[in-house]
């Protein structure tokens, strides 16, 4: 009897969301950060979480100045800003990240060209890395591990010795 990958995962800990598929063979995916919905390419190649500079505002975000560069497949980013502590959600999955906000308008525009309606960041490594996803292409769905959002300090024994794990 074989299991399926999502039985096996759900099983492991994990919840699932929903991926849609672009035309422009990215994938789009709906998150919450600091309460506010929004609309976001799962890029995993993008070591940092973003949201476009002038959507600071509506996602309530607090943002400094940064001497980090960016860069994109078609452009380098000179100026880009810094958020620290942003609280985010996707399905089931929460935790605080930092955020990195530049000018997405360059992508928007690419998007537009397509008529696809524009986006307001990119869910990168940082979180994928953190929530230790798993991308299933065959079902379009992004899993993420619960472990980290758990709401209780957890106490368990390893090696005669009692550890206490805290929520950060």
């Amino acid at each position: 009897m074989s299991i399926t990958l999502n039985k096996f995962l759900k099983s492991e800990g994990y919840s699932s969301v929903k991926l849609i598929f672009l035309e422009t063979k990215h994938y789009l995916i709906e998150a919450n950060v600091n309460s506010i919905k929004g609309r976001f390419i799962l890029d995993t190649g993008a070591s940092s979480s973003c949201i476009c500079t002038s959507l600071e505002n509506k996602f309530k975000v607090i943002s400094k100045e940064s001497k980090e560069k960016a860069s994109s497949a078609n452009s380098e980013i000179t100026h880009t800003k810094i958020s620290k502590s942003n609280a985010i959600q996707i399905g089931k999955w929460e935790d605080k990240i930092n955020l990195i906000t530049f000018d997405m308008s360059h992508i928007n525009n690419a998007l537009s060209e397509k008529k696809i309606n524009p986006i307001d960041g990119i869910i990168g490594a940082d979180i994928l890395k953190k929530s230790k996803a798993v991308l299933d292409y065959k079902t379009n769905r992004l899993y993420l591990k619960l472990w980290f959002n758990r709401p209780y300090n957890f106490n368990y024994r390893l090696f005669n010795y009692n550890i206490t794990t805290r929520k950060n």
